[in-house]
């Protein structure tokens, strides 16, 4: 259930899950505007399990406040949480600060997080915990009106970074970070045409603690590894019916080399139909050995009218060998509600596998497999 009354926006879901033992779920999201476009929220997730030791809880709090300071935008946010679960010690926090300065000439961005190591979003997800991260970029996208240039977007001389290190050490040391992340752009933009073009620069560093592996027969030992790559880019403008996106990379990779290939292309019929695909293929040589990876994704897009859809993606992957499909149906019987059908099936395609996809054998044998069906009515009161 949600909505919205005057300055307030409400959320509730309710949620019973399970397969041999229940759980009952519960949030309830609450939201208050301020000023013109600022607002203050809270929310509140509770996890109950029958037959469990307690319930377990996750408190937030989340405020945004964007500003116009001298004739440009300026947008600091805030958001902390809190999480407790039965047995656990104390209340785990994990929180962020950060202060956008989205404007023409110059777009930045600067954040800081903090993710506490017992921290547990109950009903939600979170990547790492125990941790300090920061991210951050400055844009400089000037109009230089020539060669056919509408706006350069340069991430230079000061690149763009997301740093991530230990909860216990700091982000300003670079001994105490797992992962990092640096992108200079020295070159890059957008055309009068609408297509966009890009030249980057990547600096990376991981500093695994476990040896793990990165695709069947080939593994990375623990270490500290950093490396260089370059990038290309170049996408034609959207608005054409016929777009089509391309994506070189080169370089290092831990302790090894990798190139790597991406290409898609969108075609728009006439209003009712788009069709898509993308083709992705990198190549590495590593100390541990050799590997080639590819993914091939398509999508269908078909409107029958304005209130009936269907979409359909299909994805091959050569690293988990394995298809996958998805399909969607969406009905809108009246403005306000939606009516979904979606079927979700993964096959193998591992040649030493009995029973194998395109084979008609694998379709009653799927690795995976959902039928969902969900329905929204909107009401006043």
């Amino acid at each position: 259930l949600y909505g919205r009354g005057g300055a307030w926006t409400v959320g509730l879901v309710v949620a019973a899950t399970g397969s041999g033992g229940w759980a009952i779920g519960l949030v309830v999201g609450v939201r208050h505007d301020l000023f013109d476009r600022s607002y203050v929220g809270a929310i509140g997730v509770q996890r109950v399990a029958v037959g469990g030791a307690g319930p377990e809880r996750v408190a937030g709090l989340d405020v945004d406040l964007p500003l116009v300071v001298g004739g440009r935008n300026l947008e600091p946010s805030f958001w902390i949480m809190g999480s407790h679960t039965p047995g656990g010690n104390g209340f785990p926090m994990a929180w962020r600060y950060g202060t956008d300065f989205p404007n023409d000439f110059i777009d930045a961005f600067l954040s800081l997080y903090r993710i506490d190591a017992g921290f547990t979003p109950t009903l939600g997800f979170v990547q790492r915990t125990g941790i300090w991260e920061t991210t951050s970029h400055i844009d400089i996208m000037p109009r230089p009106h020539w060669l056919g240039i509408r706006q350069l977007d340069l991430l230079f001389p000061i690149p763009s970074w997301d740093i991530i290190a230990d909860q216990s050490g700091s982000i300003f040391r670079s001994r105490d970070w797992q992962t990092a992340t640096f992108e200079w752009r020295p070159l890059g933009g957008d055309f009068q045409s609408g297509a966009h073009f890009e030249v980057n620069v990547q600096r990376f560093f991981d500093a695994p603690a476990d040896t793990f592996a990165i695709f069947p027969g080939a593994t990375v030992p623990p270490g500290r590894y950093w490396w260089t790559r370059g990038e290309l880019q170049y996408q034609t403008s959207p608005s054409h019916p016929l777009s089509i996106g391309s994506l070189f990379s080169w370089g290092h990779f831990y302790g090894g080399r990798e190139t790597e290939f991406d290409l898609q292309a969108d075609w728009r019929g006439g209003g009712h139909v788009i069709l898509g695909g993308t083709l992705s293929r990198s190549r590495a040589t590593l100390p541990s050995g050799r590997f080639a990876a590819t993914l091939v994704t398509g999508r269908l897009e078909y409107a029958f009218n304005t209130r009936t859809s269907f979409q359909g993606f299909a994805q091959y992957g050569t690293e988990n060998e394995r298809m996958d499909f998805n399909l969607r149906f969406h009905w809108i019987p009246r403005i306000g509600d939606d009516f979904y059908l979606v079927w979700n099936s993964g096959y193998t395609t591992d040649p030493s596998a009995p029973h194998r996809f395109p084979s008609l054998h694998t379709l009653g044998r799927p690795l995976n497999g959902a039928v969902i069906v969900k329905a929204v009515h909107r009401f006043a009161l």
